[in-house]
Parts: structure tokens; C-alpha cells; sequence
């Protein structure tokens, strides 16, 4: 056995281990291995060499029983083994689909294939079922059905039995759904139901490619409730598939938006030597007590800060690089301006505003780094001066602003995500508590435009102060009530949402009251007058976890004793 040896290397301890290995486990692109006798944690990465994680037991001890656990066998999940086998077949499913062709049909090799994904009675009925046009306009189409449980009658009214039942189904859901290839297929299992009875899956389903006729594309959105023969096989078979829900979207000719990023800023160094590369990248390489957190949460800015009529970029990154200001010419590519503009932060940031504060005619830059609002004036060019810092009562995640107060300058709502930065420093505020209905989270703050680059935090006079601890996410301003004023929505993740009302300059949480308060892991929101009535709707993103799905509806989930406390986690 060798002795260890500690060294430290880019922000990481790293150490030599012993010779003798009982697991090995294949865990995000590299190896991930506990040596025994040592308590040694190894992780192997192909551009990296060996990174060995060892020493403080109290560190690596949880660290190794977190990755045994990512095994559900080791949790007692029975439920999740049984998913994660009918996943790997699900997969099958995919490839072969992605190698068809409508008109020449399936190989009879992909044909043997789908046949041994099924049981010898496997029986389905149409996969594609009678659908109505819901939507329409210029070169876009909807098709859809919803029922909560299909029939399994076949095209001709029987049921469709034997493999090669399969197969047919198959194939009438890509003909008549309209589909001439499969560029993308995903099959995601959503809810598991095992009992002594029947095994079956709820399985989320996902195909797009290019249109049979005419030239466009064709997405299928559909629900399956899949049967299978056995919850013990390692490869389970399935013996019936019936629709729950279906939808076609069909778009003729050009695709809506092209990937054009290489085009536009590929020859750019800062794209190739930074942008170019993701998160888990940076995390290796810069000390982690400078702010680089896993999730990745690095906004943009979009506005034209020289004046010459074109929208330009201003991006934020993560700590220790410089965010970076990205002029657009007028050949539509980009070239970086950092430098020049004097707002190459290198301070972790998550979001940025452009927009005209001073109200002297060209656009401002406002910067959230961590805990504070930097704001900074533009002399027109594109270069910018810092002018006012501002500090936050959370961790600022994003930022939206308006003049709230209609005195005719524009003013700054910043979203809290957790605590201050030497509270979180000491592992304070660092879980939600409860998970699914948190209030522990960073304070928002509302900084009023004084003008004279003068802002004052006006967020408990103005009534911004009420249910302000909730983990927020992001924020948008709108006259929902249509009284002339702007009013404001809250997106929070770990639970409830806030809409407040504006009043002559001072707001009112009515979320509850008016039914928005949207209790779930909130993302995003935007307004719009969807059904052009006059008011103001809101669309609210947020997070969806398939294993969330299945595991909160098996008897073994139990969480909190509150009624309703796994209700809530379901939500979630």
C-alpha cells in the first residue's frame, strides 16, 4: 500500500492512494473509485490524469456513501432498479427509431430488434389516435388528442396482437404523425406503479425530425402507460402500450431559429478560450472559495451601448473570469470590446441590465455581483464608468427594472436567492427549510432611482419587505391590474411565489388572494395577453424531475407529518 501524499493543485487536494480497488463506477465522463482499506476516494478524469480526493474522514466518508447511494439498491428503491432497466430498453427503442426511414420502413434488422423489446401477446392500439387541429396560423400547425385512456382497438377495430403488432404501430405513428425521418426520439419514465397485479410505466415520449410533406419539421408529444412482464428481469418486456395524451406540431418550410453561435462569435478568442467551455470545466480549474457554483447561473444583457442602431452583448461568467462586452458589427458577428469598456468583472456575477439610467439618451449598465449592485454610466461609446455600488441583503440571481414610482427615472429590483455573503460564508441559510414551502432565503431589495446616480433601498418602506425570504429566482415588472402603475411578480424556488400589487408606490402581497402564488421550484415568469382580453397573464417556469415523479408517489416516500406535505412534494 502506498502512503499518502497531499498536495494541492488548482484550488484541489489531491493524493496518492493505495494499490487495491473494490469499485469502480463510471460517474460524469470519468471513474469514480473508493480504494478499500484506505477510504480513499479516486476520481479519474480523461484530460486530467488521476484527481484523488482523500485524508478527512468526516469529508470523505459522506462523499463515498453518496455515490454508493446513487445506486438505488443501495436506498432500498426497488422501484428506481425497475425504472433504470426499463430505461436501458426504452433506449433501445430510441435508436432503432432514429433509423428509420418512413418511406422505406424498418430493416429487418431493426425489425428483430424492436421484436425482442416485446412479450409474444404483446397487444397496442393505435399509437397515433384521431386528432383535432387546435391551433393555427402562418405556417404552423397543432394537432392534438387528450384522453385518460385509450382503447386498445387497432385500425381495423381489433386489437393489434404479437410483436409484430409492434412494429405496425410504430409505423402507422410515423406516417400518419406526418414524420418522413427521426432526427430526435426520448423516452423518459415519469411514474412507476409495481404491485402484485401489473408492472406498468408512465413514459413521456419525444420525437421531431423532418416533415414527410411538405418541407418543415414535425414534433410528436405523447403519453404511454406501458405494461411489462416482470419487475425482477434485468431486461423487462413489454406486453401493452395505450396512449394517454398526444400532440403533433408541425412546422412547414425553414426552421424557426438556426444555431448560428460559431458563426457569429467562433473566431472570437474569449469564445474559444472561455465561453466554449461549461461549468464542470471551470470547477476544476479555479478554488472554489472564489464563487464558482455547479449550477452555472451566469445571465446576459442585451442592448445597443455605442449608439449604432445594433444590439450588442454584454455576458456575465463565473468567478475569476472576466465577463465580457461583445459588439455586434455590421456583418451580424461580434467583437469583444472588453478591454475598452471598463466592465471586465471578475467577481462571480449572475445577471446584468442595460438600460438607460441617467435618462441622457444612451444605455447604462447595471452589473449583480453576489451581494452587490454595480451600477455604471455609459459616455455613449460603449465605455463605462463605475458610478454607484449598492450592497444586496441576498445573493443576487437576477434583476429587472422600471419606475415604479413614476417620477420619471428608471428604477432597480434585485432578487435574493440565499443569505448575506458572511452568514452563507459560515453555512448559514445554505438549505431551504421547509424544502417545500422555504422562508429562509436571501432578502430582495428595491433600490429607488434618486437620480444623480443616487439610489436608496426602499425595499421595507415601499412594502417589498413582506414574505421577502423566499429563495428568489427571477422577476418581472407589469400593470397586471391595469391601473396605470407597474406591478410586480416574484418567481421562487422552494415554494410560494409573491404578486405584488402597486399602489401609489407601495406594494401589497396579493399572490394568495388572486390565486398566483404557484407553490413549486419557480424559475421564471413572463407576462402576456394570451387570449387578448385586455389583461395581463402570466407564464411561470418551473423545474420538472422525472424521478421526483416516481418517487414521491410510492407508499415509501414519507415526508413530514403535516397533511399535505407529500402532496406538496409532488408538486414539486
Amino acid at each position: 500500500m502506498w502512503k499518502s501524499t497531499l498536495f494541492l493543485a488548482g484550488g484541489f487536494m489531491l493524493s496518492a492512494c493505495s494499490e487495491d480497488s473494490s469499485e469502480n463506477e463510471k460517474v460524469g465522463g470519468g471513474d469514480i473509485r473508493e480504494e478499500s482499506g484506505a477510504g480513499v476516494l479516486v476520481i479519474e478524469e480523461a484530460d486530467l490524469g488521476f484527481l484523488d480526493l482523500s485524508g478527512d474522514q468526516k469529508l470523505i466518508g459522506p462523499l463515498a456513501d453518496a455515490y454508493r447511494r446513487l445506486n438505488p439498491a443501495e436506498d432500498g428503491w426497488e422501484t428506481e432498479i425497475f425504472s433504470e432497466n426499463v430505461a436501458s430498453q426504452l433506449n433501445l427503442l430510441a435508436g432503432e427509431l432514429k433509423k428509420i426511414g418512413v418511406l422505406e420502413g424498418f430493416s429487418d434488422k431493426s425489425i428483430g430488434t424492436l421484436g425482442a423489446l416485446v412479450t409474444s401477446d404483446f397487444q397496442s392500439g393505435m399509437l397515433r389516435p384521431r386528432v383535432n387541429e387546435v391551433f393555427k396560423s402562418e405556417g404552423l400547425r397543432v394537432n392534438r388528442f387528450d384522453s385518460s385512456l385509450t382503447p386498445l382497438i387497432g385500425v381495423k377495430g381489433e386489437v393489434n396482437r404479437g410483436q409484430d403488432s409492434f412494429v405496425f404501430a410504430l409505423e402507422q405513428l410515423l406516417e400518419e404523425g406526418g414524420l418522413g425521418a427521426i432526427t430526435h426520439a426520448k423516452f423518459k419514465v415519469s411514474h412507476v406503479e409495481v404491485t402484485d397485479e401489473r408492472v406498468s410505466t408512465r413514459v413521456l415520449v419525444q420525437l421531431d425530425g423532418p416533415s414527410a410533406s411538405p418541407s418543415g419539421i414535425t414534433q410528436v408529444n405523447t403519453t404511454w402507460n406501458c405494461s411489462w412482464n416482470s419487475k425482477d428481469a434485468d431486461q423487462p418486456l413489454l406486453s401493452s402500450v395505450q396512449v394517454l395524451a398526444y400532440e403533433e406540431v408541425i412546422k412547414d418550410g425553414k426552421t424557426l431559429f438556426s444555431e448560428m453561435t460559431n458563426a457569429v462569435v467562433g473566431g472570437l478568442d474569449s469564445f474559444r478560450k472561455q465561453f466554449a467551455y461549461g461549468v464542470d470545466h471551470w470547477r476544476l480549474r479555479i478554488p472554489a472559495h472564489l464563487g464558482v457554483a455547479v449550477t452555472g447561473h451566469h445571465g446576459l444583457a442585451v442592448g445597443d451601448v455605442n449608439g449604432d442602431g445594433l444590439e450588442d452583448v454584454y455576458l456575465c461568467a463565473e468567478a475569476g473570469l472576466p465577463n465580457r462586452l461583445l459588439i455586434q458589427e455590421k456583418n451580424g458577428q461580434f467583437r469583444d470590446a472588453t478591454k475598452q469598456s471598463g466592465a471586465d468583472w471578475l467577481d462571480t456575477s449572475a445577471s446584468a441590465l442595460i438600460l438607460d439610467l441617467d435618462n441622457d439618451g444612451d444605455q447604462d449598465l447595471v452589473v449583480g455581483l453576489a451581494w452587490f449592485v454595480v451600477l455604471m454610466e455609459n459616455d455613449g461609446s460603449g465605455r463605462f464608468t463605475e458610478r454607484s455600488i449598492s450592497e444586496s441583503k441576498g445573493q443576487i440571481l437576477s434583476m429587472a427594472a422600471a419606475d415604479y414610482d413614476q417620477d420619471g427615472d428608471l428604477d432597480i429590483f434585485t432578487c435574493g436567492y440565499q443569505g448575506d455573503g458572511k452568514d452563507l460564508r459560515q453555512g448559514a441559510l445554505a438549505m431551504p427549510i421547509p424544502f417545500h414551502d422555504a422562508n429562509n432565503g436571501g432578502a430582495n431589495t428595491l433600490l429607488r432611482n434618486q437620480g444623480g446616480w443616487k439610489f436608496e433601498d426602499q425595499t421595507e418602506r415601499s412594502g417589498l419587505g413582506e414574505n421577502n425570504q423566499r429563495f428568489s429566482f427571477s422577476a418581472v415588472w407589469e400593470d397586471y391590474d391595469n391601473d396605470g402603475d407597474s406591478d410586480l411578480y416574484v418567481a421562487n424556488d422552494f415554494g410560494r411565489n409573491n404578486l405584488y400589487q402597486n399602489n401609489n408606490g407601495i406594494f401589497t402581497d396579493v399572490a394568495a388572494l388572486a390565486g398566483a402564488e404557484d407553490k413549486a421550484a419557480g424559475m421564471s415568469v413572463a407576462w402576456s395577453d394570451v387570449n387578448q382580453d385586455g389583461y395581463m397573464d402570466l407564464y411561470i417556469s418551473n423545474m420538472f424531475s422525472n424521478a421526483g415523479n416516481r418517487v414521491t408517489y410510492q407508499n415509501q416516500f414519507k415526508i413530514g407529518d403535516q397533511p399535505g406535505d407529500t402532496a406538496a412534494f409532488q408538486r414539486f
